[in-house]
């Protein structure tokens, strides 16, 4: 893991050591807790989904149009502040977060497979 933020994209100089304020180890132990971190809050949110969604849709059948509508207006509006606010400083200086942006809000506004 000696080379992760070259690997990402870093702004180094090219150089393939860590950059000065982080030894390779400790960026492959931050990246290790921020993986871990954003999929506890992904499992976390993807169950609290779930259980909306489960009590919500046989009460208003018409709800899932207007689910993905709003869906699409969020995600238009806060997916790249999310994204940031989720990867935090360090990873955010790694990856190219406007393409990853770009790459959300277009899954979220293209049709559902059964259309």
């Amino acid at each position: 893991m000696d080379d992760v933020p070259t690997r990402f994209g870093s702004n180094n100089g090219g150089n393939d050591q860590a950059t000065p304020d982080h030894a390779p180890d400790e960026w492959a132990e931050h990246l290790a807790r921020t993986v871990a971190h954003l999929a506890a809050q992904l499992t976390m949110t993807q169950l609290r989904l779930r259980a909306l969604a489960s009590e919500l849709t046989p009460r208003e059948p018409g709800l899932d149009e207007s689910v993905r509508t709003r869906l699409q207006t969020i995600a238009a509006l806060e997916t790249g502040r999310y994204l940031r606010e989720n990867l935090g400083e360090a990873l955010v200086e790694l990856i190219d977060v406007d393409a990853l942006e770009r790459e959300i809000v277009g899954f979220l506004s293209s049709p559902p497979p059964n259309e």
